[in-house]
């Protein structure tokens, strides 16, 4: 029978995630209690009794498990409120991956952070300097604050090596601009401090280690979050999964060329390897009477298809094979290959029954040498975008190439 190993969260005045008949259930069985003098001395203080053989943390996590192996009856670790998150449940789980646990999570400090700071925090972003090289620590803050997609609320779990001061002194040298910043330690003890100062203060000050620093921005949304994922830097009003979208500089290009082929009494285009149908919309939106055919194999793109031309009653999605699909649509006007490549060209050369314009898009310029061999012309698109340096001054940043390849097919 394997081995149950208890991880108990604890706060700063005692309080357990555990009920406390449970609790104590676990302590009259339990061979060993690991844990911080603080914790073992607040866990105490709410039991009748004495505790088993208590193993302290400052042993060191290599002493500690071997103690643990040395013992056959159940353990009950303690650790600082939710022990799963940025804390002990991962080193425990792969240290003993034989044994069962039981975790009883008490409110994290970083939500009673945000408590304290009177604001909701399922958009923050938490860095946790625990155990951390000071190169990784300043990596993560760089990209927590990089203009380009800043976040909207920082924690930081500090820690002796990597202070609340320190924190604020990284930020305030590479320029954060949040609106509110917030030192809270020893949370939920009766040392509680909560300092909300500006950052140079801060930066200036002496705060207990074991802290946890907040840096918040008053332009945060109201709007109900759905994850904590960043929020999107696409302005596309197209869903797409990532990557899986022509980007409008391109998509204008590409509707150059196939729109002048729609422009009969009741055009039909078909739009193959569709992703997010952006290129096969944007069309129908420019000329309405087009009867559209979205054609993509994927399950998920396919009901990306569906949300994205909900409000064009004249597109018809269509999920498979596009080799398979296009023997059971009308004949084309004008067709776009968005996916699918010099395969669903050959697939076309057989189905179609006269010559038809046929635009392909490509990420590789292997494959559209091949389709220009069929289409007769081809092109490299590459737009590169001005992007602000932090002097002020502006770069071109450019993206990876996209490849058209366009013609009649015969």
């Amino acid at each position: 029978m394997r081995r149950t190993i208890f991880i108990l969260g604890i706060d700063g005045h005692g309080r357990t995630g555990a009920p406390e008949e449970e609790l104590m259930e676990i302590l009259r069985t339990a061979e060993a209690v690991v844990g911080s003098s603080r914790q073992v001395s607040l866990l105490e203080a709410r039991i009748p009794g004495r505790l088993p053989t208590v193993i302290n943390w400052t042993a060191g996590i290599d002493e500690i498990v071997n103690e643990i192996n040395s013992r056959s009856g159940q353990i009950l670790v303690l650790a600082s409120g939710d022990p799963g998150y940025f804390g002990i449940v991962r080193l425990l789980k792969n240290s003993f991956p034989e044994s069962r646990f039981k975790i009883f999570p008490a409110p994290s400090s970083v939500s009673l952070a945000f408590a304290e700071a009177e604001t909701s925090w399922e958009d923050a972003t938490v860095i946790s300097a625990h155990g951390r090289s000071y190169k990784r620590v300043i990596a993560e803050l760089l990209r927590a604050i990089d203009p380009r997609n800043p976040v909207r609320k920082l924690a930081v779990l500090c820690s002796p090596e990597n202070p609340p001061q320190a924190i604020a002194q990284l930020l305030d040298d590479a320029h954060a601009e949040f609106d509110r910043y917030l030192v809270c330690s020893d949370l939920g003890a009766n040392t509680e401090s909560v300092v909300e100062a500006p950052i140079a203060n801060i930066a200036r000050s002496e705060f207990a280690p074991l802290s946890i620093f907040l840096a918040i921005r008053h332009d945060s949304t109201n709007e109900p979050s759905v994850s904590t994922l960043p929020p999107s830097k696409s302005s596309s009003d197209f869903l797409h999964q990532r990557g899986m979208i022509t980007k409008p500089e391109v998509r204008e290009v590409i509707l150059s060329k196939l729109l002048p082929h729609l422009e009969a009494k009741s055009p039909c285009l078909w739009d193959l390897g569709a992703g997010s149908g952006s290129v096969g919309l944007t069309a129908l939106e420019r000329i309405p009477a087009i009867r559209l055919f979205l054609v993509d194999r994927d399950p998920m793109q396919t009901r990306i298809l569906r949300l994205n031309s909900s409000r064009f009653p004249s597109a018809t999605v269509v999920q498979g094979e596009i080799q398979d699909s296009i023997w059971n649509l009308p004949d084309p006007n004008a067709v776009f290959i968005g996916g699918g490549g010099t395969r669903v060209l050959n697939a076309l050369k057989s189905r179609l029954s006269q010559p038809t314009f046929v635009l392909a898009s490509f990420a590789a310029i292997d494959r559209v040498t091949q389709a220009a061999d069929l289409l007769g012309s081809m092109m490299e698109i590459m737009l590169p975008v001005g992007k602000r340096l932090p002097d002020g001054s502006w770069r071109l940043e450019g993206d990876n190439p996209v490849f058209i390849s366009w013609g009649l097919l015969e």
